[in-house]
């Protein structure tokens, strides 16, 4: 029987020096710790360690921990992951040596080979038709109820997975073991022809509109005229549009000149309203001064007279008259500019109307001279051959998606879902009970329990359902999914019966055969039933010093047996690439 049990979390800091180490055993494995303690972080750390990503998790948690080390056993095996950002490391461990089995950077290498020692095999695609094998966040989905977004909404705790083609609908199905790997791998075949198949059609109706227009081609041609007539036409259109491009090439040179005229104007005009503002401190400074005045500048003593102040008075006029020159010329030459413009716009689409009758009238004679030496049905002929075969091709994969279609409705037995559909609504009962739920709440679509109720239902409803398909899937002998991590809302603003009917219903799913991870600001009251209590009492201190000499010489360990698979793989792929260029 292989079932996954998380044997331990380790989590690293190297900037502080410091780490922590959260062992977990079989059954039921209880976090106590007040806010802020690092409780949710701690589980949210197993879940990102293994390759989820968290709608919500504290930064200042992300930003502080450098590496997370999750062990786990899958049968009898022993394994490590290191996250490092996007970086996955997974190690085999057997009698204290390690061997590394896959270092990458790339989410769905790891992925694979993660499923691989899961012996998963559910193919997905995403949107864009790429296939990969499911991931992680997809897998663990119903395993996890997060403490900000779990409490409203079934199985919706983890973020990016949108990418992937009907995720929910498949894993829906997948988890509780109705549809199995090759369910999936049918599922990703048909996905597969389906997009052949539009591909295949795209082509087949360009080609159809291609074969449409020689085909109007041809009927035109008994009736149009000859190729003499269409030469002298383009003799005569492209005399036309020469005198054109003559036109467009004297208005530009001319709106060059007029942009000219306009910039230096624009100069002469800044130049003129600097003299005016220069010249207006000039007479107000003047008229406070006596008879002399003296430069506040270089200190030179001037005559002050009604003379002296007339001149000044009379450069001001004249700089105003001068501003309103270069004002109403600016106008002339911007409204000239604009005439400009229209006409080299007009004449533009002239000669734009031109080229393109000169380009039919050239396609006509080249489309004559072809028909006339090759035959006006030639290329007509072998695009309807073209046609022909793509029409076979597209009715093959139609065959291949209808037989698929049969195999995947065969394995949808009725028989089988009215079966899990009673064992998960059975043990929904079971909890409901000691929940305080109605039974009539109770009620599953595609597998999955409905959330229609809102209130302090809500929370109740979705334990109730999670906890039973947890209780469901501990009765599979094989599977990944005999885990189940349960981290409880902040009781501030939290309805206390609702954490009081969950701590009562523990007892139900404390079983050794799988293992649940509570994490809890309050004592649940079954602490001396449980197999593991891990108690945080400091505020933002759950890291320590203790033990981090220990675990950065495992991790260091582990870094250096990860370089050398790095190497050897690299060296693989060399060999491999030599015999291929061989």
């Amino acid at each position: 029987m292989k079932r996954l049990i998380i044997k331990k979390l380790v989590v690293i800091s190297q900037s502080e020096s410091r780490s922590l180490e959260v062992p977990f055993s079989k059954g039921l494995n209880i976090i106590l710790g007040g806010n802020k303690t690092g409780k949710s972080s701690i589980i949210k750390s197993i879940f990102y360690t293994f390759g989820c990503e968290l709608k919500r998790i504290e930064k200042d948690w992300k930003e502080l921990i450098s590496s997370y080390l999750i062990f786990f056993q899958y049968g009898k095996n022993q394994y490590v992951i290191i996250r490092q950002g996007k970086k996955f490391q997974i190690f085999e461990q057997s009698k204290g040596e390690y061997l590394c089995i896959i270092e990458s950077d790339e989410f769905h290498k790891y992925s694979n080979s993660l499923m691989d020692i899961f012996g998963v095999k559910m193919p997905c695609i995403s949107k864009e038709g790429k296939e990969f094998n499911i991931t992680p966040p997809l897998l663990f989905r119903f395993q996890y109820i997060d403490q900000d977004e779990g409490w409203n909404k079934i199985a919706d705790a983890f973020d990016k997975v949108g990418y992937i083609k009907d995720w929910k609908k498949n894993t829906n199905k997948y988890v509780c073991g109705y549809l199995d790997d090759k369910y999936y791998s049918l599922q990703t075949q048909k996905a597969q022809h389906i997009m052949e198949r539009e591909e295949k059609k795209k082509e087949l109706n360009h080609n159809q509109n291609f074969v449409e227009q020689i085909s109007n081609s041809l009927s035109q041609l008994d009736n149009s005229k000859s190729i003499e007539e269409a030469t002298r036409e383009i003799e005569n259109l492209v005399q036309q549009a020469d005198a054109l491009r003559k036109d467009i090439f004297s208005i530009k040179a001319e709106m060059t000149i007029y942009e000219n005229e306009t910039y230096m104007n624009q100069h002469k005009l800044h130049i003129v309203e600097q003299n005016l503002i220069e010249t207006e401190k000039d007479i107000e400074f003047a008229m406070k001064q006596e008879n002399e005045l003296v430069c506040p500048t270089c200190g030179t003593v001037y005559s002050n007279g009604l003379t002296e102040q007339m001149n000044i008075s009379s450069d001001y006029a004249h700089c105003e008259k001068l501003k309103k020159e270069l004002t109403e010329a600016l106008d002339v030459t911007e409204n000239t500019l604009s005439d400009l413009a229209q006409k080299y716009e007009q004449i533009s689409r002239q000669l734009e109307s031109l080229e393109l009758k000169i380009q039919k009238s050239q396609e006509f004679i080249s489309y004559s001279a072809y028909y006339k030496n090759k035959g006006q049905y030639e290329m007509y002929e072998a695009c309807g051959q073209q046609l022909d075969i793509l029409e076979k091709q597209v009715d093959k994969i139609s065959f291949k998606i209808a037989k698929l279609d049969d195999e995947i409705n065969e394995m949808k037995s009725k028989k089988r879902s009215k079966e899990i559909k009673d064992k998960i609504e059975g043990n929904c009962r079971i909890l409901a009970d000691k929940i305080n739920v109605p039974k009539t709440f109770i009620k599953l679509r595609d597998f999955v329990q409905v959330i229609d109720h809102t209130g302090s239902e809500t929370p109740r409803i979705v334990y109730m359902y999670q906890s039973a398909l947890y209780l469901y899937n501990l009765e599979r002998t094989d599977s990944p999914f005999n885990f189940y991590i349960i981290d409880t809302p902040n009781q501030q603003g939290q309805d206390t019966d609702n954490l009081e009917s969950i701590f009562k219903s523990l007892k139900l799913i404390m079983s050794d055969d799988g293992q649940v991870i509570v994490g809890t600001e309050r004592e649940t009251g079954i602490e001396d039933k449980a197999n593991n209590v891990i108690r945080l009492r400091e505020k933002r201190r759950c890291l320590s010093s203790e033990k981090y000499n220990e675990h950065i010489e495992l991790f260091q360990k582990l870094q250096k047996l990860a370089l050398n698979w790095v190497a050897e793989n690299h060296k693989k792929q060399k060999e491999v690439a030599d015999e291929m260029i061989e």
